[in-house]
């Protein structure tokens, strides 16, 4: 269940930055995103998780100067969510080798990814609404509260997930 969910979410991230930059005409970057996809899927058959973080550094890198330079946001985001997804989940592979047979394997995989899709829907959810919701002017003063009170609600949702 993981690994295809690695799969997917390594095919989303790359592939979306790809689409991307290629609406945009630029041939070279898509090249490179395509080898990044695919070096990662090996990197991860081979076990070494630790390309999981330089791809997901470069997989934001990418998404965020997409941005920057008013590429489609819906592909920038996709593409920065995938990375996310991938190396979580890399990373999870590689705390699941650790685990004993007579662990819940398939119980701990099942819980683990519906946190994750459920993070991962509401931060992309939450990511297209800020596209379409704009206000011009607002307090710093409730900005700063907006800020904290998004905070609180994160660390309390986090707390309340790692119980589970």
């Amino acid at each position: 269940m993981t690994l295809v969910a690695f799969i997917l979410s390594v095919i989303l991230g790359t592939g979306s930055l790809a689409y991307g930059y290629s609406q945009m005409g630029l041939t070279d970057p898509v090249r490179w995103f395509m080898l990044l996809g695919i070096l990662w899927l090996l990197a991860h058959w081979q076990k070494y998780y630790w390309f999981s973080s330089v791809a997901l550094f470069v997989t934001l890198i990418a998404a965020a100067f997409g941005v920057w330079v008013e590429f489609p946001t819906i592909w920038m985001l996709l593409g920065a969510l995938g990375g996310l997804l991938g190396w979580d989940l890399s990373d999870f592979a590689r705390r699941l080798s650790y685990a004993a047979s007579t662990d819940d394997i398939v119980g701990m995989e099942r819980r683990h990814l519906g946190r994750v899709g459920i993070v991962a829907a509401l931060g992309f959810g939450l990511a297209l609404l800020s596209l379409y919701i704009r206000i011009n002017r607002l307090a710093f003063e409730v900005a700063v509260g907006l800020v904290l009170l998004a905070a609180l609600g994160l660390t309390r949702l986090v707390i309340g997930l790692r119980r589970y």
